[in-house]
């Protein structure tokens, strides 16, 4: 019985050695899968960082739904446009970018389409990255 006991150890060590390994192994795939994200995430933050958000107070714009207005203020991404009798604020890039407000100017709507992806691509990997650090986590606690 000695016998099968101190095999049972040796097969019961081996297995734990294994299941060491996988879990090294994946922690090595994750790791390098959230560097790869991180590099892209610094290549989209620097590429955003080339786009200032351009002033448009006084900028006569065209909203689809309240019509024709003017930017009465901004406050960084923040603009508050009158519509006739309506005061909005609404966000830039995503207004222009929607479609839902015309800026009048081909060259400056473009850099907020631009602008406004480089955004959703920063918040798209933004969240990989959270979630690739919670795999991460959850393996070193098990």
């Amino acid at each position: 019985m000695a016998a099968k006991a101190g095999t049972e150890t040796r097969k019961k060590t081996s297995s734990q050695r294994q299941k060491e390994e996988e879990k090294r192994e994946r922690s090595e795939k994750l790791n390098a899968q959230k560097d790869s994200l991180q590099s892209r995430l610094a290549a989209v933050e620097a590429l955003r960082s080339g786009f200032e958000m351009p002033l448009l107070e006084g900028r006569e714009v065209e909203h689809t739904q309240y019509g024709p207005g003017t930017v009465i203020s901004q406050q960084s991404a923040v603009i508050t446009v009158r519509y006739g009798e309506t005061v909005k604020k609404q966000k830039l890039p995503y207004v222009v970018s929607g479609g839902f407000l015309l800026l009048r100017d081909d060259q400056l709507e473009t850099q907020m389409v631009h602008m406004e992806e480089l955004d959703r691509q920063k918040d798209s990997l933004e969240k990989e990255i959270h979630y690739i650090e919670s795999l991460l986590s959850d393996l070193e606690r098990a």
